[in-house]
Protein backbone atom coordinates (compact mmCIF):
# COMPACT_ATOMS: atom_id res chain seq x y z
CA UNK A 1 0.00 0.00 0.00
CA UNK A 2 3.31 2.13 0.22
CA UNK A 3 3.24 2.48 -2.87
CA UNK A 4 0.41 4.87 -3.48
CA UNK A 5 2.26 7.61 -1.73
CA UNK A 6 4.14 7.68 -5.15
CA UNK A 7 1.69 8.85 -7.48
CA UNK A 8 0.50 11.30 -4.57
CA UNK A 9 3.41 12.81 -4.39
CA UNK A 10 3.59 13.06 -8.21
CA UNK A 11 0.28 14.38 -8.39
CA UNK A 12 1.25 17.04 -5.40
CA UNK A 13 3.88 18.14 -7.78
CA UNK A 14 1.73 18.32 -11.10
CA UNK A 15 -0.80 19.94 -8.97
CA UNK A 16 1.74 23.10 -7.40
CA UNK A 17 3.85 23.60 -10.84
CA UNK A 18 0.18 24.01 -12.60
CA UNK A 19 -0.96 26.42 -10.15
CA UNK A 20 2.63 28.18 -9.54
CA UNK A 21 2.69 28.46 -13.77
CA UNK A 22 -0.92 29.74 -13.97
CA UNK A 23 -0.66 32.27 -10.96
CA UNK A 24 2.42 33.69 -12.91
CA UNK A 25 1.65 33.86 -16.89
CA UNK A 26 -2.45 33.18 -16.95
CA UNK A 27 -3.73 35.44 -13.99
CA UNK A 28 -3.81 39.16 -13.23
CA UNK A 29 -1.89 39.43 -10.11
CA UNK A 30 -3.66 42.53 -9.34
CA UNK A 31 -7.50 41.62 -9.31
CA UNK A 32 -7.25 37.88 -9.37
CA UNK A 33 -8.76 37.24 -12.39
CA UNK A 34 -7.71 34.70 -15.09
CA UNK A 35 -6.87 36.53 -17.96
CA UNK A 36 -6.21 32.89 -20.05
CA UNK A 37 -8.41 29.65 -20.14
CA UNK A 38 -11.92 29.61 -18.26
CA UNK A 39 -11.80 29.70 -14.19
CA UNK A 40 -14.12 26.43 -13.88
CA UNK A 41 -10.79 24.58 -15.92
CA UNK A 42 -8.77 25.39 -12.62
CA UNK A 43 -11.61 24.10 -10.48
CA UNK A 44 -12.55 20.81 -12.61
CA UNK A 45 -8.72 20.44 -12.38
CA UNK A 46 -8.10 20.91 -8.22
CA UNK A 47 -11.36 18.63 -7.77
CA UNK A 48 -10.31 16.07 -10.32
CA UNK A 49 -6.93 15.89 -8.62
CA UNK A 50 -8.26 16.17 -5.12
CA UNK A 51 -10.85 13.39 -5.77
CA UNK A 52 -7.80 11.19 -7.68
CA UNK A 53 -5.58 11.89 -4.04
CA UNK A 54 -8.74 10.89 -1.62
CA UNK A 55 -9.37 7.98 -3.34
CA UNK A 56 -5.43 6.72 -3.06
CA UNK A 57 -6.14 7.58 0.72
CA UNK A 58 -8.57 5.07 0.60
CA UNK A 59 -6.64 2.39 -0.41
CA UNK A 60 -3.85 3.05 1.82
CA UNK A 61 -5.67 3.37 5.01
CA UNK A 62 -4.70 1.25 8.20
CA UNK A 63 -5.57 2.23 12.16
CA UNK A 64 -3.77 5.30 13.45
CA UNK A 65 -2.56 3.85 16.49
CA UNK A 66 0.70 4.71 15.44
CA UNK A 67 0.52 8.47 15.78
CA UNK A 68 0.76 7.39 19.72
CA UNK A 69 4.66 7.51 19.46
CA UNK A 70 7.71 9.96 18.89
CA UNK A 71 8.12 10.81 15.37
CA UNK A 72 10.19 13.51 14.23
CA UNK A 73 8.87 14.46 11.22
CA UNK A 74 5.61 14.99 12.80
CA UNK A 75 7.08 16.93 15.33
CA UNK A 76 9.17 19.58 12.85
CA UNK A 77 5.92 19.89 10.65
CA UNK A 78 3.72 20.53 13.42
CA UNK A 79 6.62 23.07 15.56
CA UNK A 80 6.64 25.09 12.25
CA UNK A 81 3.09 25.51 11.95
CA UNK A 82 2.76 26.58 15.41
CA UNK A 83 5.63 29.26 14.08
CA UNK A 84 4.37 30.84 11.12
CA UNK A 85 0.61 30.55 12.54
CA UNK A 86 1.76 32.29 16.11
CA UNK A 87 3.66 34.73 14.49
CA UNK A 88 1.08 35.32 11.91
CA UNK A 89 -1.05 36.62 14.72
CA UNK A 90 1.92 38.82 16.31
CA UNK A 91 2.15 40.85 12.91
CA UNK A 92 -1.45 41.31 12.40
CA UNK A 93 -1.28 42.39 15.78
CA UNK A 94 1.73 45.13 14.99
CA UNK A 95 1.00 45.68 11.38
CA UNK A 96 -2.37 44.56 10.21
CA UNK A 97 -4.76 45.54 12.41
CA UNK A 98 -7.63 47.55 11.59
CA UNK A 99 -10.62 46.32 13.35
CA UNK A 100 -12.12 43.77 16.04
CA UNK A 101 -12.22 40.77 13.04
CA UNK A 102 -8.44 41.17 13.10
CA UNK A 103 -8.27 41.40 16.54
CA UNK A 104 -10.07 38.34 17.25
CA UNK A 105 -8.26 36.48 14.56
CA UNK A 106 -5.08 37.32 15.90
CA UNK A 107 -5.60 35.98 18.82
CA UNK A 108 -7.09 32.80 17.54
CA UNK A 109 -3.91 32.45 15.75
CA UNK A 110 -1.72 33.16 18.90
CA UNK A 111 -3.71 30.36 20.22
CA UNK A 112 -3.10 27.91 17.47
CA UNK A 113 0.52 28.40 17.39
CA UNK A 114 0.75 27.57 21.18
CA UNK A 115 -1.21 24.26 20.72
CA UNK A 116 0.54 23.37 17.53
CA UNK A 117 3.48 24.02 19.76
CA UNK A 118 2.61 21.47 22.24
CA UNK A 119 1.92 19.00 20.31
CA UNK A 120 5.47 18.92 18.26
CA UNK A 121 6.96 18.73 21.72
CA UNK A 122 5.06 15.72 22.60
CA UNK A 123 5.69 14.35 18.97
CA UNK A 124 9.64 15.28 19.38
CA UNK A 125 9.80 14.19 23.37
CA UNK A 126 12.23 11.53 23.49
CA UNK A 127 10.94 7.99 25.48
CA UNK A 128 7.31 7.55 26.51
CA UNK A 129 4.94 9.26 24.44
CA UNK A 130 2.36 11.65 26.30
CA UNK A 131 0.22 13.54 24.85
CA UNK A 132 -0.19 17.48 25.19
CA UNK A 133 -2.96 17.50 28.06
CA UNK A 134 -5.54 15.21 29.14
CA UNK A 135 -8.34 17.62 28.20
CA UNK A 136 -9.26 18.41 24.21
CA UNK A 137 -10.44 21.67 25.01
CA UNK A 138 -7.34 23.30 24.22
CA UNK A 139 -7.10 21.38 20.75
CA UNK A 140 -10.56 22.86 20.30
CA UNK A 141 -9.41 26.48 20.87
CA UNK A 142 -6.29 25.67 18.67
CA UNK A 143 -8.39 24.96 15.62
CA UNK A 144 -10.93 27.66 16.20
CA UNK A 145 -9.00 30.09 14.12
CA UNK A 146 -10.04 27.99 10.74
CA UNK A 147 -13.74 28.10 11.79
CA UNK A 148 -13.05 31.67 11.70
CA UNK A 149 -11.55 31.92 8.66
CA UNK A 150 -14.22 30.03 6.67
CA UNK A 151 -16.72 32.77 8.02
CA UNK A 152 -14.48 35.89 7.41
CA UNK A 153 -13.63 34.52 4.21
CA UNK A 154 -17.67 34.39 3.47
CA UNK A 155 -18.04 37.85 4.79
CA UNK A 156 -15.05 39.62 3.17
CA UNK A 157 -14.96 37.98 -0.07
CA UNK A 158 -16.92 40.48 -2.14
CA UNK A 159 -16.05 38.67 -5.86
CA UNK A 160 -17.36 36.18 -7.80
CA UNK A 161 -16.02 32.31 -8.43
CA UNK A 162 -13.92 34.34 -11.31
CA UNK A 163 -11.43 34.92 -8.52
CA UNK A 164 -10.31 31.44 -7.46
CA UNK A 165 -8.27 32.65 -4.85
CA UNK A 166 -10.09 33.97 -2.28
CA UNK A 167 -13.09 31.16 -3.17
CA UNK A 168 -10.27 28.01 -2.86
CA UNK A 169 -9.13 29.89 0.05
CA UNK A 170 -12.55 28.87 2.08
CA UNK A 171 -11.99 25.15 0.49
CA UNK A 172 -8.31 25.30 2.15
CA UNK A 173 -9.28 26.40 5.68
CA UNK A 174 -12.57 23.26 5.51
CA UNK A 175 -9.83 20.93 4.21
CA UNK A 176 -7.24 21.81 7.49
CA UNK A 177 -9.81 21.96 9.88
CA UNK A 178 -11.02 18.27 8.69
CA UNK A 179 -7.91 17.24 8.83
CA UNK A 180 -6.76 18.61 11.92
CA UNK A 181 -10.14 17.12 14.02
CA UNK A 182 -9.51 13.61 12.26
CA UNK A 183 -6.00 14.09 14.18
CA UNK A 184 -7.73 15.22 17.17
CA UNK A 185 -9.71 12.05 17.33
CA UNK A 186 -7.31 9.82 16.50
CA UNK A 187 -4.62 11.05 19.55
CA UNK A 188 -7.42 11.95 22.07
CA UNK A 189 -10.48 9.74 20.99
CA UNK A 190 -8.36 6.39 19.56
CA UNK A 191 -10.98 3.96 20.07
CA UNK A 192 -13.50 6.08 17.86
CA UNK A 193 -10.83 7.10 15.12
CA UNK A 194 -10.81 5.54 11.70
CA UNK A 195 -7.35 5.21 9.61
CA UNK A 196 -9.63 5.58 6.53
CA UNK A 197 -10.82 9.09 7.93
CA UNK A 198 -7.58 10.22 8.35
CA UNK A 199 -5.78 9.58 5.47
CA UNK A 200 -8.49 10.90 3.50
CA UNK A 201 -8.25 14.38 5.39
CA UNK A 202 -4.15 14.11 5.51
CA UNK A 203 -3.95 14.06 1.55
CA UNK A 204 -6.89 16.66 1.11
CA UNK A 205 -4.94 19.03 3.31
CA UNK A 206 -1.67 18.01 1.13
CA UNK A 207 -2.92 18.59 -1.61
CA UNK A 208 -5.11 21.60 -0.89
CA UNK A 209 -2.79 23.58 1.84
CA UNK A 210 0.03 22.74 0.74
CA UNK A 211 0.33 21.94 -2.78
CA UNK A 212 -2.59 24.72 -3.92
CA UNK A 213 -0.90 27.21 -1.32
CA UNK A 214 2.70 27.40 -2.01
CA UNK A 215 2.98 28.60 -5.06
CA UNK A 216 0.24 31.57 -4.25
CA UNK A 217 2.84 32.45 -1.58
CA UNK A 218 5.84 32.11 -3.28
CA UNK A 219 4.55 34.50 -6.38
CA UNK A 220 3.41 36.98 -3.45
CA UNK A 221 7.44 37.60 -2.23
CA UNK A 222 8.60 37.52 -5.86
CA UNK A 223 6.40 40.24 -6.22
CA UNK A 224 7.69 41.89 -3.03
CA UNK A 225 5.65 42.31 -0.20
CA UNK A 226 4.88 45.38 2.69
CA UNK A 227 4.55 45.36 6.10
CA UNK A 228 0.92 45.13 5.98
CA UNK A 229 1.22 42.01 3.76
CA UNK A 230 3.69 39.77 6.30
CA UNK A 231 0.44 37.94 8.57
CA UNK A 232 -0.80 36.97 4.98
CA UNK A 233 2.16 35.33 4.33
CA UNK A 234 2.93 33.91 7.53
CA UNK A 235 0.14 32.51 7.81
CA UNK A 236 0.24 31.08 3.74
CA UNK A 237 3.42 29.36 5.14
CA UNK A 238 1.16 28.28 8.00
CA UNK A 239 -1.20 26.39 6.09
CA UNK A 240 1.99 24.61 3.75
CA UNK A 241 2.98 23.51 7.00
CA UNK A 242 -0.14 21.65 7.94
CA UNK A 243 0.04 20.52 4.55
CA UNK A 244 3.21 18.83 5.08
CA UNK A 245 1.86 17.55 8.57
CA UNK A 246 -1.11 16.03 6.75
CA UNK A 247 1.27 14.01 4.37
CA UNK A 248 3.70 13.23 6.93
CA UNK A 249 0.65 11.85 9.48
CA UNK A 250 -0.32 9.39 6.19
CA UNK A 251 2.88 8.38 5.78
CA UNK A 252 3.18 7.29 9.52
CA UNK A 253 -0.05 5.39 9.42
CA UNK A 254 0.36 3.86 6.05
CA UNK A 255 3.91 2.64 7.21
CA UNK A 256 2.51 1.01 10.44
CA UNK A 257 1.17 -2.23 11.12
CA UNK A 258 -1.86 -0.78 12.58
CA UNK A 259 -1.31 -1.52 16.01
CA UNK A 260 -1.51 1.27 18.76
CA UNK A 261 2.19 2.18 20.67
CA UNK A 262 2.34 0.90 23.97
CA UNK A 263 2.09 4.27 25.78
CA UNK A 264 -1.35 4.85 23.90
CA UNK A 265 -3.36 6.19 26.76
CA UNK A 266 -0.47 7.92 28.63
CA UNK A 267 -0.90 11.87 28.90
CA UNK A 268 0.74 14.74 30.34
Amino acid sequence: MEILLVPIFILGSVLAIGRGLDLALWTDYETGLCTVGSVWLRYSILWVMLAAGVLMARKMAKAPGALHCSFKPLGVTAALAGAFVGFAGAARLLFGLTGIGAVVRAALELVCGFWFASLAKSWLRKGEYRLPSQSMTPAVLGTAVFYWGVLSRFMENSSSWHRVEPTAMIWQMLAALVFLAALIRALWLPETATGRQLCEAGVGAFLLCFCWELPRVLVMLFHGITAADLPEVLFGFGMCSIGALGIFTVAMVVASDGVPAGSRHAVG
